[in-house]
């Protein structure tokens, strides 16, 4: 059996950001991180109030990147630091997580956007040479999700978050098929636990509204419930399928300009459409619908994907990770099965 490790404390309401002096309270030296606009924005005052009861050092993240982690971790390393705040996006958050297990301190995830599930997970990712890479990190200790800030960040990160979540739904359906069909080891807890906030999401699509707050929290809690899936399990095998094999080549190739919310909803779509099409159990309409109703892309145009390119990063899809069984395994689909897949889904 292998340790598991959960944000201890989660918080999601407006104000959760206060939070912070009762998660932190028995640290002292804080190494908080952070973007030059959120400082300029929100975390400025946030650190004024901090350095009224800690010592805080701030530094600001530029770039996704190993890199940028060394650093932090070199710039940092005779300063014995007891706790590490991310107050940020995808890319801080990302940061913060690795330079905290670098650290071997703990990491309190401060999110400024839900665009996708990384706010709670065990998981980083990083682009090197313009390729994606995943690092294995320490989840968060605490999360503070304060909904007054996340409900003004950019709708389209919204939409990124809910596509994100939904695609949990063709990730654990390629993790059942994987036990059937190649015995692979499947944890029935974590399975739900990923899978229920994303069909509870995609039922509730036609009356989501992200401007509402307690709509942005139903959002949030199932990402982070995505992360603690992950978690539980040491992997992202509960959120990450063939649909992220789709998205990891579109990224790999260089096409596009899509968020990572976005792709792994297209990708979501076109896999939907193989398990109902083979085994009755795909609802890509279903999934569609929900993304048109939201506002996210449910077409290759709409991220800037042409034909020739989405039928390229689909095939090359077939050569990721191909030790993680999904449905592209599964049926090992050919270029014209591609093509008839995105026609008759109209994603072109």
């Amino acid at each position: 059996m292998s340790s598991m490790k959960f944000p201890v404390k989660v918080y999601i309401e407006p104000g959760a950001i206060e939070k912070v002096f009762e998660v932190i309270k028995d640290r002292r030296n804080i190494l908080m991180l952070t973007g030059k606009n959120v400082y300029d924005i929100l975390a400025k005052k946030f650190e004024e109030k901090l350095k009224n009861s800690f010592e805080v050092t701030t530094f600001f993240v530029e770039r996704s990147s190993v890199d940028e982690v060394k650093r932090i971790v070199v710039n940092t390393s005779y300063s014995d630091f007891e706790v590490v705040l991310g107050f940020g996006g995808g890319k801080v958050i990302d940061v913060a997580k690795v330079t905290a297990t670098e650290l071997n301190v703990p990491f309190i995830s401060i999110p400024t956007s839900a665009s996708h599930d990384g706010i709670a997970s065990p998981v980083a990712s990083f682009k090197e040479n313009g390729k994606p890479i995943s690092i294995s990190t320490n989840p968060p200790s605490a999360v503070l999700a304060d909904v007054k800030i996340l409900i003004k960040s950019p709708r389209r990160l919204m939409n990124s978050g809910f596509g994100d979540l939904i695609s949990n739904i063709t990730a654990v359906k390629d993790w059942q098929l994987a036990k059937e069909k190649v015995n692979e080891n499947y944890n029935e807890v974590a399975a739900s636990i990923s899978s229920m906030p994303a069909e509870l999401m995609l039922k509730k699509a036609e009356e989501l509204d992200f401007n509402i707050p307690s709509h942005v929290k139903l959002l949030v809690q199932g990402l982070i419930m995505s992360g603690v899936a992950m978690a539980i399990v040491g992997s992202s095998r509960p959120a990450s399928g063939s649909e992220h094999k789709f998205s990891h080549a579109v990224d790999y190739l260089g096409y596009g300009f899509g968020l990572h919310g976005e792709q792994v909803g297209i990708g979501t779509i076109i896999m939907e459409y193989f398990y109902e099409k083979v085994y009755g159990i795909g609802e890509w309409e279903k999934v569609k619908r929900a993304f048109e109703k939201i506002g996210s892309p449910s077409s290759a145009r709409e991220i800037g994907l042409n034909k020739e390119q989405i039928l390229e990063a689909l095939v090359f899809a077939k050569r990721i990770r191909r030790k993680r069984y999904t449905i592209l395994e599964d049926l090992n689909p050919s270029k014209d099965d591609f093509e008839k897949a995105i026609k008759e889904t109209k994603i072109v």
